[in-house]
């Protein structure tokens, strides 16, 4: 295969596809429809996903893949691609597992995604959506300080001045957006607790009003 060229199979969407089917295969409680779903939720919930790979380009790529398989190009695909594309189509013609994904992504790419009270976000999706929440786990759980709001006061000063502009206002959005998405306490514990052992709305509101103190307090940025 051209220098390269074998990324396309082992890397980005269509490995992405492949790691959820393979996933589906070991879960009695997972469906491939709904997983597809939740890519390309994903995808389209986030700007820079949608510019640099919109769904109609992603269905299309797996469509490439499945011609390869059907022309002389199937002989140089990189070592091992065929074996976990065999196990992800479980059983079925791989070319009619790769049509029936690129199928449902393309009806994806002009309906309405399934909302999260429809289909459920899965702990991967939950990781995607709030790393910068998952990172400051440190701080939310460390026992340097008495009080919960000492902790994340020290954890904003420790982003202090350098990752405030990235990473502070990345937090503070994300503990937002999960209130908003989810503001029954019982709801968001259910939703995200795979993922964020600690999650509460007590403790991401905390993180949300701590985090403005530090923009109004070191940048002169209110939140008001």
């Amino acid at each position: 295969m051209t220098t390269y060229i074998g990324a396309v199979f082992n890397n980005g969407f269509v490995a992405r596809l492949l790691d959820l089917s393979l996933r589906v295969n070991t879960s009695e409680d997972e469906d491939f429809e709904h997983e597809i779903a939740r890519l390309c939720r994903s995808m389209r919930r986030t700007g820079s996903a949608s510019w640099a790979l919109p769904l109609a380009t992603a269905a299309a790529t797996v469509d490439l893949v499945a011609e390869a398989l059907a022309s002389s190009l199937r002989t140089r695909l990189p070592a091992g691609f065929e074996e976990r594309l065999t196990l992800a189509a479980r059983g079925r013609p791989v070319q009619e597992y790769l049509s029936d994904a690129a199928s449902a992504i393309r009806k994806l790419d002009v309906v309405t995604v399934p909302g999260y009270g429809e289909l459920a976000m899965a702990p991967w999706e939950a990781r995607l959506a709030f790393p910068e929440v998952i990172d400051f786990k440190y701080w939310v759980e460390t026992d340097e300080f008495e009080k919960l709001d000492a902790c994340l006061s020290a954890g904003f000063d420790s982003m202090h001045p350098g990752e405030c502009a990235s990473r502070a206002t990345a937090l503070i959005a994300q503990a937002q957006e999960a209130l908003l998405l989810f503001p029954d306490p019982n709801i968001l514990r259910s939703m995200l607790s795979q993922s964020i052992p600690w999650v509460s709305s007590n403790v991401l509101r905390e993180i949300v009003r701590m985090g403005n103190e530090h923009l109004a307090e070191l940048h002169g940025i209110s939140g008001r």
